[in-house]
């Protein structure tokens, strides 16, 4: 008779196991309580490593000694090939090993990228979605299907019997394909010596269970424990443990409660089978085993017989459900009451809450002497957000499944160096590689630090500089050139600095040297060899030994990327990127165990068998717990039910069965988030389920318990009210207010005093953003010094060839720009068309004119009462007119503005045309202004225009005059110390906001000032 033991849900199932093993109830006739050297004769299979470091701590406790001999203990699928050794299976230890999952990735993403190239060849659409990360999904799909196949027992020759009339015609190209990719799969085995992963351990186990059949009660005792044989061959091993002389199978959880009917309803094939229910597993294992339930021994006692109960009634089957209506009879409301006393439901707001509300209840496990506590959740963003509420609190968390290593720091790196190249050289992602700890080059943090700086200035912000490291060389040459550069205080740059930059740009060359550019395709094996030695190169070694766990990964992740490079597909350097950040997200990288642990963040499967006090069911809700469904892009729902393959249902039912597990803790907390990523969320049906079971009245009190911790995690984040912000009007001392500004700056004075306030007082000035478009900026620099250098060098008359002269001048001045190639193409065609009108306006303009001063600098000193002030200015153009008066010109590249604006608020002319009359321009005697006027200079349809500064109801004279006096009154004003410098006082646009206006905080009080309008 086949020994089969069950632990319920409720009761610890690692330190029960353990008791029952020391004191002989696990195997009769095997009592090692009383004899040191017993308990290591026996062998126990739990399903994973940490359950097996677990049960270690729970023999030590059970047994009451310091110290224990332990038993042999194994994860299931994890043979012990020592042992194999020595048997008649010793062959089955020889090669073919199995294929490594990286191997396996790529050397099938290259059949796919084959297929679906061949598909689009022969196609005016693509059948497939193409792209690298497309391509990795499906090689794993396909992975999938292969070790699906191999467990299931399935032959690939029902493949070509299937009858796909009824089906789209894409599982017919897929079915073509498969056909064709088993074949190529299988030599691709051969030829390397290797077989599938599923393969080699379903032979291994199998060899194990036959060994064990043979040796008998010689295999001493061996317990496998905690599995539900969701895998044939490990059905099939727990079946011959079970029928060994001193073997034991332990069940997790097996369902004493249901009724006989509707438990055999579970173990059905076919239509009206029961693939998501958390028995499914365990009936079919029984059948397996060649047992019923009534030959099942439960072990160990029920903490709260209620609760499971509870779980039997909530997770029937649906064809039995309607048993719910007599559900007094089987289980009281008094058993009922019992069954949901401890257990308490989280209704959060969104993931945020959740997750905050998840962490004071595990925090307040701590306050209890002794008690444990985990979070228990297939929910990876969930365990993140509350590892890092938990660290607001100083405490640290056990999370088992570590994270992946693309998100590792060494991950990131390694990310950031083929995005660099992917992306030639672009600002963003080169200047985020830059700052990351693993780029130093070798060389101390600050003096890396310094030439960062020096770049990111020189040539990363402002406009996106030429693609490729040749771009960024052209940039840091013509920085010396450009004057907008010299000029501009937030670009200045001294000599070691640039030099410091330029040291950097070679640095990254010789780094990225192996590297190829372009969009051609080029072999795997090149593309992985230039990534590695640019790590290296940027000063990170690839050590398989590194103490850091993440390095050390990924040392070991790009030694086994790289050997199977050789079967992967040839890849653009952009596909590159993309694809190895795939390969890198597949890898955990998993902290080192911490066995004191009290708190712990644990996958539904870990969970299993360990035991907590409290535990925190996380992420109820559809599509996380259960997980969704997810289609096969191979094969159909009807196809992989006529290949006997399992159906998606089936890891309902898993998770179904780790639900009811973990359900079992003494305090239960159930916590989902009422929106996911802003969209609402439906409940998991295991708490819908919960809630029509246990009544209303007792799910409101279930929720209630639950309010108070959303409402404390609620107020822990309120703060208290605080008052709006006003519009800020700063008055720093009189000795710190400016004392010169520019005409230019005049309006911004005019508009926004806070603006200089912000520049001048506290001398503020704004960095550029990186990756900056180039605009009117660089566009109006380079226009003005070519119309400049045009007027500083024919001041007179115009010679013949003055298009000419103009054009040579414009090459000059838009030599800086062509760093920007798309940008300058378009500028110098615009800039050609203002060319030919600007010389047909001069040719007709200066028969009036005597002579051209250009960009002439100038000042004006305007005395007041408790000191002077200078106002500075520089015009693009003055003529002295033929008559001996003056006329001012200004050049455009944008809109000019009105002479109403010129009148008010944008009185850069009339003052400029103060200064002239006052002689306050050099080269420029003091003179009447007759006129002043704008010249829009855009190079569109219409090349260029004039446009009058002069208000028609006055003439030049008065509105500078008058200008000069609002100014005069204004600087007045504000040598009252009084006098604030306030923010936005008169905005031109309505939603305007300038560098300066987060520091002011112009979208609090301008969008509490719309409100109470």
């Amino acid at each position: 008779m086949k020994r089969v033991l069950s632990i319920p849900p409720t009761a610890p199932f690692l330190p029960t196991l353990a008791h029952a093993l020391l004191d002989g109830r696990l195997v009769p006739g095997f009592a090692p309580a009383g004899d040191p050297l017993a308990l290591a004769s026996a062998t126990i299979y739990l399903p994973t490593r940490r359950a097996g470091r677990a049960f270690e701590a729970a023999l030590l406790e059970a047994s009451g000694a310091e110290g224990l001999l332990l038993p042999r203990i194994v994860p299931l699928g994890d043979v012990d090939e020592d042992a194999l050794a020595f048997s008649e299976e010793a062959p089955l230890l020889a090669p073919p090993r199995a294929v490594d999952g990286v191997h396996r990735r790529i050397a099938l993403a290259a059949l796919v990228a084959r297929w679906r190239d061949a598909l689009a060849a022969g196609s005016d659409q693509a059948a497939v979605a193409a792209g690298p990360a497309a391509t990795i999904a499906l090689a794993d799909a396909l992975a999938g299907l292969f070790d699906q196949m191999t467990i299931a027992g399935a032959s690939w020759d029902r493949l070509e019997t299937l009858a796909l009339d009824e089906h789209d015609t894409y599982f017919e190209l897929s079915r073509q394909f498969l056909r064709i990719a088993r074949k190529a799969w299988e030599g691709h085995l051969a030829e390397q010596g290797m077989v599938e992963p599923a393969v080699r351990r379903d032979v291994l186990v199998a060899a194990e269970a036959r060994r064990l059949t043979e040796v008998g009660a010689a295999a001493g005792p061996v317990i496998a424990a905690g599995s539900t044989g969701s895998l044939p061959a490990t059905a099939r091993l727990l079946s011959a443990i079970a029928g060994l002389p001193l073997g034991a199978v332990v069940l997790p959880g097996l369902d004493l409660h249901a009724e006989d009917d509707a438990f055999a309803v579970l173990a059905q094939d076919g239509p009206g089978s029961a693939p998501d229910h958390p028995q499914f597993g365990l009936a079919h294992l029984l059948e397996t085993l060649g047992i019923t339930r009534e030959d099942v021994e439960e072990l160990g006692e029920r903490i709260a017989p209620p609760r499971e109960a509870l779980l039997s009634e909530a997770m029937r089957h649906s064809s039995t459900t309607d048993r719910w209506v007599d559900l007094s009879a089987r289980v009281s409301d008094a058993a009922l009451d019992a069954a949901m006393a401890d257990v308490t439901l989280i209704e959060a707001t969104d993931a945020r809450e959740e997750a905050l509300a998840i962490a004071l209840v595990l925090r307040g496990v701590l306050e209890r002497a002794g008690a444990r506590g985990a979070l228990v959740t297939p929910d990876r963003d969930l365990a993140r957000r509350v590892t890092a509420e938990l660290n607001r609190f100083g405490i640290e968390i056990d999370d088992s499944a570590g994270e992946p290593l693309a998100e590792t720091e060494a991950g990131r790196f390694a990310r950031l160096v083929a995005q660099v190249v992917a992306q030639d050289f672009a600002p963003v992602p080169l200047f985020a590689l830059l700052s990351h700890p693993m780029a130093s080059f070798g060389r101390a943090p600050e003096q890396q630090a310094e030439a960062v700086a020096a770049l990111e200035l020189v040539a990363l912000r402002g406009p996106r500089p030429r693609t490729g490291l040749g771009g960024l060389r052209q940039t840091v040459a013509a920085f010396d050139r450009d004057r907008l550069h010299r000029t501009d205080p937030r670009r200045r740059v001294g000599p070691e600095q640039l030099e410091a930059a330029r040291d950097l740009v070679e640095r990254l060359a010789q780094a990225f040297s192996d590297f190829p550019t372009g969009l051609g395709l080029r072999p795997l094996p090149h593309l992985v060899a230039a990534h590695r030695t640019a790590m290296e190169a940027l000063g990170a070694p690839m050590d398989p030994d590194a103490e850091e766990p993440g390095r050390a990964h990924l040392a070991i992740a790009f030694e086994t990327i790289f050997d199977a490079a050789p079967h992967g597909p040839a890849l653009s350097v952009r596909d590159y990127a993309e694809t190895v950040g795939a390969l890198l997200s597949d890898q955990m990288v998993r902290p080192h165990a911490r066995p004191g642990a009290r708190l712990r963040i644990l996958g539904p499967l870990e969970a299993r068998l360990l035991d907590v006090d409290l535990v925190v069911l996380g992420g109820l809700v559809e599509g996380v717990w259960p997980p969704q469904t997810r289609t096969d892009p191979w094969l159909s729902r009807p196809m992989r039910g006529e290949l006997g393959l399992e159906l998606p249902e089936r890891r309902i039912g898993l998770s179904a069965h780790d639900f009811v597990q973990s359900f079992g803790a003494p305090q239960v907390v159930l916590a989902l988030p009422a929106k996911v990523e802003g969209t609402q969320s439906v409940p998991s049906r295991f708490v819908q389920r919960l809630a029509t079971v246990c009544g209303a009245e007792r799910w409101k009190a279930v929720r209630a318990r639950g309010e108070a911790w959303r409402a404390a995690a609620a107020a822990l984040d309120r703060a208290p009210s605080v008052p709006r912000a006003v519009q800020p009007a700063p008055a720093p001392p009189l000795e710190l207010r400016p004392r010169q500004l520019s005409v230019t700056e005049i309006e911004t004075f005019l508009r926004d005093p806070y603006s200089i306030f912000a520049r001048h007082v506290l001398a503020l000035q704004p960095l550029e953003p990186l990756d900056a478009e180039p605009g009117g900026a660089e566009r109006g620099t380079a226009l003005h010094d070519a119309l400049g250098q045009f007027g500083i060098a024919f001041p007179d008359e115009l010679p013949p060839d003055a298009l000419d002269h103009l054009i040579a001048y414009g090459r000059s001045a838009f030599a800086p720009l062509e760093v920007f190639p798309a940008e300058h193409a378009l500028w110098w065609a615009r800039f050609e068309r203002v060319a030919g009108w600007v010389v047909a306006f001069e040719r007709e303009r200066r028969e009036a004119v005597r002579k051209v001063v250009a960009e002439t600098g100038g000042a004006l000193d305007i005395p007041l009462a408790k000191g002077g002030f200078r106002l500075t200015g520089r015009a693009d153009r003055i003529d002295i007119l033929d008559d001996g008066g003056l006329a001012i010109v200004d050049y455009k590249t944008g809109t000019a503005p009105s002479t109403r604006q010129g009148r008010t608020f944008s009185p850069q002319l009339p003052l400029e045309a103060a200064m002239a009359a006052r002689g306050g321009f050099k080269a420029v005697p003091a003179a009447p202004v007759r006129d002043f006027f704008y010249v829009e200079l855009k190079g569109g349809a219409e090349p260029g225009r004039v446009k009058p500064g002069v208000a028609k109801d006055q003439d030049a004279t008065s509105m500078a005059e008058e200008a000069l006096g609002r100014l005069t009154d204004l600087l007045l004003a504000f040598e009252d110390e009084a006098q604030g410098y306030r923010s936005l006082s008169a905005p031109q646009w309505r939603g305007r906001f300038g560098p300066y206006d987060h520091l002011a905080r112009v979208r609090e009080w301008a969008l509490g000032a719309e409100d109470e309008a």
